[in-house]
């Protein structure tokens, strides 16, 4: 059941002690000058007063159901130039978990292109491509132009890629967005990639949080359909690879938890909205891929920070995936990050690390033994 914040009236009322909260947290921060006052010591100042505030601003959006995706929309429609609408592939790509169903069908979806879309004189069968998909904990849409200018810097930068498509999947918001829908959209976000002339082996396929989920689901599924063919590379960043419905549980004893940006009633809404009513055996290494590795011909490339309430589940699914014959899988860990800190590697400090982890990732996918 929604939470009672989450009807109009009692919002209103949620932001008003927000306004009177945000500058006492501010004020009271200024103890986490002192490690002592940390909940965890060696994090810097900044990240931890950063984190106390993200994570309120995130319990403000589990609390009110607030998903943001009239933002991503609404920038969709003001850059029109660099936005596309993917349409569905045909039906016969959506098989097996993802066949339609009487609720979650294939629909179009949008994404933004930097620095610009192909033109006509692109030759984009040589055109290196980095497909990525926003985290949100299935239900918040990270999709908008503030964040794919941001995340698309090191990719053009580092990675070295001609282009970038920032995709918008659809978050959880009733029935009809329920798993599978949202891995439907990235079978046709990558189809449509792919019909646009560029070749698997240029095409990275990217996601952070759940959106790395969601695309580690969907990589699993093209290893076990072929129906369309497995891009060159995946990347990972901070993914969320053991939500649950015990996630709350779990989560709270994770040991950098205390100290992360993440709510657990953030987490337990996503649960809750996105895994199906009833669950089946052939549905759960989907939706929980800690403990159910694979075998894929992408290489794979994970990223985690070692204070991440995550980082335990990461760097325990990274050894799993690199232990099954034939994977070729790269951990690379950001000593002092927390949860997703690509996004806030400006304001946390973090530019050099995580620019960092790009560089390693470029060496991964196209110099070690490429």
């Amino acid at each position: 059941m929604a939470p009672v914040w989450s009807k109009q009236a009692f919002k209103a009322i949620y932001v008003a002690i927000l306004m009177v909260k945000v500058p006492l947290m501010l004020l009271l921060g200024t103890r986490f000058a002192f490690k002592p006052f940390r909940p965890l010591g060696r994090l810097s100042f900044k990240i931890t007063l950063i984190n106390s505030l993200v994570r309120e601003w995130l319990l403000f959006a589990a609390q009110t159901r607030s998903s943001g995706m009239s933002t991503v929309k609404s920038d969709h429609e003001r850059i029109k130039e660099r936005c596309t609408q993917a349409q569905p592939a045909g039906i016969e790509h959506y098989a097996g978990v993802l066949a339609a169903q009487a609720t979650a069908n294939p629909a179009s979806v949008g994404g933004l292109w930097y620095p610009g879309p192909p033109s006509s004189t692109s030759d984009v069968k040589r055109e290196k491509i980095v497909v990525h998909f926003p985290g949100g904990a299935f239900v918040m849409a990270f999709g908008a132009d503030v964040n794919g200018q941001n995340f698309s810097k090191p990719v053009l930068e580092k990675l070295k890629a001609d282009r970038f498509f920032f995709a918008q999947y659809r978050v959880a918001e009733d029935e009809s967005t329920r798993f599978p829908a949202p891995m439907q959209d990235l079978v046709t976000f990558y189809h449509h990639v792919l019909s646009m002339g560029y070749d698997p082996n240029n095409i990275l396929l990217s996601g952070d949080s759940a959106g790395a989920n969601i695309l580690t689901g969907f990589v699993r599924y093209l290893e076990e359909t072929s129906v369309l063919p497995s891009p060159k590379g995946v990347m990972l960043w901070s993914p969320w690879t053991n939500p649950s419905v015990k996630v709350k549980d779990e989560y709270d004893q994770a040991k950098n938890a205390g100290a992360d940006l993440l709510p657990t009633k953030l987490l337990q809404w996503g649960v809750e909205a996105y895994f199906p009513v009833s669950l089946s055996k052939e549905v759960i290494p989907y939706l929980c891929p800690l403990h159910h590795a694979f075998k894929t011909k992408a290489s794979l490339f994970v990223h985690t920070g070692d204070a991440e309430g995550l980082y335990e589940s990461t760097r325990d699914f990274a050894q799993e995936m690199s232990e099954v014959e034939g994977n070729r899988v790269k951990l690379h860990v950001t000593e002092g990050a927390t949860h997703n800190p690509v996004y806030a590697r400006d304001g946390t400090g973090m530019v050099a690390e995580i620019y960092r982890a790009f560089e390693d990732a470029h060496q991964f996918f196209y110099e070690d033994g490429q």
